[in-house]
């Protein structure tokens, strides 16, 4: 009797486990409209970073490490909730969160919104190397 229930807490425990790394790793749906809250551009470590906030004012930050000029060596990052959990994942180079995130920037891009060179510089990249 002891060991199924020390079983079913760390089954429990795992699967948590799982969803609290599916919540940080995954590409949120933003809610439009969706404006770019601030850029970053660090030229030392060439980073671009731009943070996006939806209409219910949920934060997703997304960036590129590397010369935007050659795809192939720009690495992508973002952060989905960096107020809970401060993670930063990187994903494969043609993996489908990186697919997810272009589609992301893809719906800034054609709302209508202002446009910022740098949402526009990082969905160049992804949509070259994609």
């Amino acid at each position: 009797m002891m060991k199924s229930i020390a079983l079913a807490v760390l089954l429990v425990v795992l699967l948590g486990f799982v969803g609290v790394q599916y919540y940080i790793t995954s590409v949120p749906g933003l809610e439009a409209p969706v404006t770019v809250g601030e850029v970053r551009e660090v030229e030392s470590e060439k980073s671009l970073v731009v943070i996006l906030v939806d209409s219910e004012g949920q934060r997703f930050t997304v960036g590129l490490r590397g010369d935007t000029a050659k795809p192939e060596e720009a690495a992508l990052f973002y952060i989905r909730n960096p107020d809970v959990v401060p993670y930063v994942f990187w994903p494969s180079f043609r993996s489908n969160d990186e697919k997810r995130v272009l589609e992301l920037l893809e719906d800034v891009i054609e709302s209508g919104a202002p446009e910022d060179p740098a949402v526009r510089s990082i969905y160049g990249v992804l949509k070259e190397r994609n």
